[in-house]
């Protein structure tokens, strides 16, 4: 146990020193993560989403995420003013190890989706945060709290660091291009839904560190995201390629992959109420330094709720130390629907 705990500890350490984002793996279901700007471009007016991830289940006590999040769409339907708005809110908690090392953390999106022509809106879109880093000193043990007999953690450890936990604030930014249709004439031909976009976080570069006379800080993260959902030759049947580039600090990763998505039963196309029952899955890949990952994902999208799982298959040269495991993800989503996407009234589009 000891063996893996350092492993896992030695591939990590670049990362907390100059500080990481969360990390979810169904990048599909955590758009607060991926670009302010996707911030309300759905189908539908409201959407809220639950997020839960254990990372390293070898080891004890590992990572942990929890993330909460809602998204409101408002302005829809008015031919004179084709411009409408979206509002998000979201919240994580993520901590690590048998100290608790975390971050809370709540924010807020605002976007604006412009409309380009009947089938495209440009987006851009804005997000603050407020945080708090902290963890749990008294579960702390230093070598100079051994007494030569056992430890007696009333002596002085030694660091002169109290870990006081400190606040910041944080504020990001971002643009994309979301193209949707739903003409059964082209469809084969050009995506029914596609998005890409760039987005940029920690812009101020917040301060991060427990010493209060240090000069660490959160470093700027950039993401770039590309997705589209097609139709294929068998009915009912769609294929969802997706990228994702992520830069932060000295830290790198790209994650790609493609689901593929079945209609059981199709949504309402004379009302544009989502009735939907669908299944969704596929493969994603991981990939740092190394291959880092493989990611299989599920999704069962029944009427107005989506239900998903995922699992990290850890393949790079960790496994000797992981035994291939990485981490379980799950999702609960509602999306309530409202009688207008942002194309067309009353007609509803495909979406994964």
């Amino acid at each position: 146990m000891i063996r893996k705990a350092l492993h896992i500890a030695l591939l990590f350490f670049p990362c907390f020193i100059y500080g990481q984002d969360i990390h979810f793996s169904q990048s599909t279901r955590s758009d607060f993560q991926i670009n302010p700007a996707f911030t309300g471009a759905f189908n539908g007016n409201l959407r809220a989403t639950l997020n839960w991830k254990d990372q390293w289940q070898s080891i004890n006590k590992t990572f942990r995420t929890y993330a909460a999040s809602a998204e409101f769409t408002f302005g829809k339907g008015r031919a004179q003013h084709p411009t409408y708005f979206g509002v998000g809110v979201h919240a994580f908690k993520d901590v690590a190890g048998s100290v608790e090392v975390g971050n809370t953390t709540v924010g807020l999106s605002f976007s604006t989706l412009v409309k380009v022509n009947r089938n495209s809106r440009f987006i851009g879109g804005l997000q603050g945060q407020y945080g708090m880093t902290g963890l749990n000193s008294a579960a702390m043990q230093w070598g100079s709290q051994y007494n030569g007999i056992t430890y007696d953690p009333s002596l002085f450890n030694g660091e002169g660091t109290e870990f006081q936990p400190y606040k910041y604030m944080d504020v990001s930014a971002g643009i994309a291009y979301w193209y949707s249709k739903n003409d059964k004439a082209v469809i084969h031909k050009a995506p029914s839904d596609a998005k890409i976009g760039l987005s940029v976080f920690h812009i101020n570069k917040p301060f991060y560190t427990f010493d209060p006379k240090g000069d660490s800080k959160l470093p700027r993260r950039v993401v770039l995201h590309a997705s589209a959902l097609f139709a294929t030759q068998t009915t009912n049947l769609y294929w969802y390629p997706n990228f994702n580039l992520m830069l932060q600090g000295k830290q790198h990763e790209i994650y790609f992959g493609s689901l593929w998505k079945y209609n059981i039963q199709s949504a309402s196309k004379s009302t544009g109420f989502q009735t939907e029952v669908s299944l969704t899955g596929g493969l994603n890949m991981r990939v740092t330094n190394v291959i880092d990952a493989l990611v299989p994902q599920l999704f069962i999208n029944a009427y107005n709720f989506s239900f998903g799982v995922s699992y990290d298959v850890n393949v790079s040269r960790l496994n000797q130390a992981s035994n291939y495991r990485g981490g379980v993800e799950l999702l609960l989503r509602f999306t309530n629907p409202d009688g207008y996407t942002h194309r067309n009234p009353f007609r509803s589009s495909v979406s994964i």
